[in-house]
């Protein structure tokens, strides 16, 4: 991880609950399109059999990166359309003094690479939190199986919308927030997002380094560490390392709202 993380913890120590929620990536990278357990929230969801047949042809399943290493930079020419099938990787940006900006946090069945479409070149920098395994098309092979197959072009204009839509909602919901509505909104946020899925929302791991939470989330790592300790006192989540079991899944969502009872 960079820098200290949220939840430090020992390399060997593992976690049996987890280890049937988190997909393996030797495993993985074997499967097919339409058999994989991401389907439903990938590229391949609403497609015909044909139209999957003939994008998972063009796919490269085995684009692995390190924990740390980059994806691509800002300014980098786009080079393909990426899914996430296991790890999880960072967007930012950083200004003219290299202070940085934590945009997202992408995990299994996330989809990467739209702030180029517009130009053709990447407008924030991707970095692997921890090691990561992707499912990659290049952008020629995207092209030509658009003109093709205008299923495909349909289904990725729905991803894209819906993640702007997404975004857009929980931009504004961090923006009206105290700090502790903002970490219980993201408690939340990740507990949806394993919970689509097929895993567990009540019990998963935060890959994410306790200074790009902080940074995300628009507060002092200090601040979250506070906020963190007075949630697990409160009795609403308990930490073991990097897993975060919520316990009390009613009044976390009563404390992401509550800005709205005001």
């Amino acid at each position: 991880m960079f820098g200290t993380p949220l939840l430090a913890f020992p390399v060997k120590k593992t976690y049996p609950s987890l280890m049937r929620q988190q997909p393996n990536s030797l495993i993985q990278k074997s499967i097919s399109c339409d058999s994989c357990s991401l389907n439903n929230v990938c590229i391949p969801n609403g497609l015909s059999k044909d139209e999957i047949d003939q994008l998972e042809m063009l796919v490269d399943k085995t684009v692995k990166i390190k924990k740390k290493e980059s994806l691509y930079h800002s300014m980098d020419n786009i080079d393909g359309i990426y899914a996430i099938k296991s790890g999880a990787i960072k967007t930012s940006i950083s200004n003219a003094d290299g202070q940085e900006q934590v945009l997202e946090f992408h995990l299994p069945g996330d989809l990467l690479g739209f702030d180029a479409f517009n130009s053709g070149i990447h407008s924030c920098d991707a970095t692997a939190l921890e090691d990561t395994l992707l499912c990659k098309i290049s952008m020629n092979d995207f092209d030509d199986l658009c003109s093709r197959l205008p299923g495909i072009r349909k289904e990725m204009m729905h991803q894209v919308g819906k993640e702007i839509a997404h975004n857009q909602s929980l931009l504004l919901s961090l923006g009206q927030q105290q700090t502790d509505e903002r970490l219980a909104t993201f408690l939340l946020e990740m507990s949806t997002h394993f919970q689509s899925r097929g895993f567990s929302g009540n019990e998963f791991v935060i890959p994410m380094p306790r200074q790009d939470l902080s940074n995300y989330l628009g507060m002092a790592v200090e601040t979250l560490s506070r906020i963190i300790s007075r949630m697990t006192e409160d009795g609403l989540i308990n930490i073991d390392r990097r897993l975060v079991s919520i316990l009390d899944m009613h009044r976390l969502e009563k404390l992401a709202h509550s800005s709205c009872e005001k």
